[in-house]
């Protein structure tokens, strides 16, 4: 009878307990792998054109366990600040022209991973929460990343995960530039971009498909790989394209008659392209490699202009290198690579870094098959070009495209980016009849507003257009006074060019004319403000050609205590401009007006006299 009420009490705690661990159960049942594959190569970046030397990279494998809820990654990691260098590899004795030297990546990636991680996941509303909860050595850490998940690829083989912000811009939209996105909009730390592909294949070496089946196998060969490359370079953020208009065989592209070669003594793939955007020299052919090296996945890119050998039989110093890994579905079918780039500027025969912070490319891409159907860049519609403006001023910054459409209409998009003062952005749109089209955009002063300093700004011209000149506007001020201090003249079908800016600024007592004149040729321009304080006032521009013939124009006159009025960008034409004497006119009490100020301008500044 005790036993049988003791089996019968056991029976109730049974029951008790089970009921106690049911949250614990249900909470460790398998949760559902991303897309449904467990095997990731992924490239994460952490770039932004106002880090300067803080931008970083790092390519790895992600490993999802959907029994314990857990995720784990392996990964190759640069740092800008720490100058990674390039480090040869195998030895490209390829046929035909391709120059026999040895590919290059970057240090670290020919060992094993340099860094890890380990957490755990979870599936939330279509988007994939990661959460890294220590490092490799144990040590705690609390770094969120939420992907964007698109199952079902390439025949359901393959599953592909991309950073919120690696598509889309943060501000703007369907236009081809990368704007650094908010705080906390794809991790919780300073990654801002990643893109990745998952299936059920190994990650070793296994699976790796060889250089030679990429040169000979139909399936690989003929395929054209293309993609999105999120990149920062020369303090400017962007979205290009990545891969390129040519295949393996030849058949396709920009080399028919050029194919791609076989190294003879190891895994590596060369090519010279020609016609490329490489500056004009000795040549604008490119040589351009891939290899096979290390273990798991990796290959390696390398490309450089042939011409910057001067010569030489190989190019020692700034080429382009790209550790790569590959993408393979659960079928073992390669479908292209994710990468990273790591370009450390260097000098001495690439021995040491020259510390010139502005040359430098650092991003994170894919590369991929039609299967995937890889969401490019978006490309205004109908766009003919799309030049590109930078202007700097001290550590602020405005950067932009601007889109030619067939009928010479214009769409623009950019960032102005702010580090102290205010500061604006003016476009002038010139027509072939002369007349002209005028935005600004916003002034942006970070101090007095909420917000990290930075805006963006879009808007459109209509048909028509034939040039364009930007001019950065800056303020130290608050904003009573601006000079123009940069400016860029831009073309379409060619790059914009930064023209010489002479600021000028002429008080009479409280009253401030303030500008900028821009030496444009055969035509210099002139805008900037008349700020009143009292009578009425008016700015008064004297050109001088190379003839020592003159033209004039003026801004209008302006009669309103403590008021502002903007006047320009007006254009005076007269050949080979030697110099602008600037003259503010006053008139007070109904007095005739005088010269209170003059200032002399030349393509190097102005002085006042």
């Amino acid at each position: 009878m005790q036993r049988r009420a003791f089996a019968a009490m056991l029976s109730v705690l049974a029951v008790i307990a089970s009921i106690l661990v049911s949250p614990r159960a249900a909470q460790a049942a398998p949760l559902e792998l991303p897309g449904g594959k467990k095997n990731w190569v992924v490239s994460v970046g952490g770039l932004d054109d106002g880090r300067g030397s803080t931008n970083w990279v790092r390519l790895g494998y992600y490993v999802f366990d959907e029994q314990a809820g857990t995720v784990a990654t392996n990964f190759w990691s640069w740092t800008m600040s720490a100058n990674p260098m390039r480090v040869e590899t195998v030895k490209a004795d390829c046929d035909g022209t391709v120059p026999h030297c040895n590919v290059r990546t970057v240090e670290d990636f020919t060992g094993s991973p340099t860094g890890g991680f380990t957490g755990s996941y979870e599936i939330v509303s279509g988007k994939v929460v990661v959460t890294w909860t220590a490092d490799l050595a144990g040590n705690a850490k609390n770094l969120r990343e939420t992907w964007d998940l698109e199952a079902g690829l390439a025949g359901g083989g393959l599953a592909r995960i991309s950073s919120p912000t690696y598509y889309n811009n943060t501000g703007t939209t369907n236009k081809p530039d990368a704007v650094a996105p908010a705080a906390g909009e794809f991790s919780n730390y300073s990654a801002t971009f990643g893109i990745g592909y998952g299936s059920n294949a190994s990650l070793d070496s296994a699976s790796r498909v060889s250089m030679s089946e990429l040169l000979t196998d139909s399936r690989y060969n003929s395929e054209r790989y293309r993609g999105t490359f999120v990149r920062v370079a020369q303090d400017q953020l962007g979205r290009e394209w990545a891969g390129g208009n040519f295949t393996f065989s030849g058949n396709q592209g920009d080399n028919v008659a050029n194919p791609w070669q076989k190294c003879a003594d190891a895994e590596c793939l060369g090519f010279v392209q020609h016609n490329t955007s490489c500056s004009p020299g000795i040549e604008r052919d490119r040589a351009r490699y891939i290899a096979q090296i290390g273990g798991g996945r990796r290959n390696t890119e390398e490309y450089w202009c042939m011409s910057l050998a001067q010569g030489a039989d190989c190019y020692k110093m700034n080429s382009h290198p790209r550790p790569l890994l590959q993408i393979i579905d659960d079928s073992g079918k390669f479908h292209g690579w994710v990468g990273a780039e790591a370009f450390t500027h260097v000098q001495n025969q690439g021995t040491s870094p020259s510390g010139i912070w502005g040359n430098y490319y650092w991003g994170v891409f894919d590369t991929v098959s039609r299967e995937l159907n890889s969401r490019n860049p978006d490309v205004w519609a109908g766009a003919q070009s799309v030049p590109t403006f930078k202007l700097t001023y001290g550590k602020s910054i405005t950067t932009g495209y601007l889109a030619w459409g067939a009928d010479n209409s214009l769409q623009f998009v950019g960032r102005n980016r702010v580090v102290s003062g205010c500061r604006f952005v003016e476009l002038v749109a010139t027509k072939a009849d002369q007349t002209k089209q005028t935005y600004r955009s916003d002034p942006l002063c970070p101090a007095h507003e909420p917000g990290d300093g930075t805006k963006v700004f879009e808007n459109a011209f209509t048909a028509g257009v034939t040039s364009v000149l930007v001019t950065y506007f800056v303020s130290e001020d608050g904003g009573a006074s601006y000079v123009a201090t940069r400016a860029a003249n831009c073309l379409p079908g060619q790059v914009c060019t930064n023209a010489d800016v002479s600021g000028f600024r002429l008080a009479y007592g409280a009253s401030v004319a303030g500008g900028a004149i821009t030496w444009l040729g055969d035509a210099v321009s002139f805008a900037g403000n008349n700020h009143v304080a009292s009578g009425c006032r008016f700015v008064e521009f004297v050109a001088t050609g190379a003839d020592g013939s003159v033209v004039r124009a003026s801004s209008s006159r302006y009669c309103v205590a403590g008021g502002d009025r903007a006047f320009g960008p007006q254009l005076i034409n007269v050949a080979g401009a030697t110099g602008v004497r600037v003259n503010y006119w006053i008139s007070d009490n109904s007095a005739p007006y005088t010269i209170a100020r003059s200032a002399n301008c030349t393509r190097s500044g102005c002085v006042a006299v």
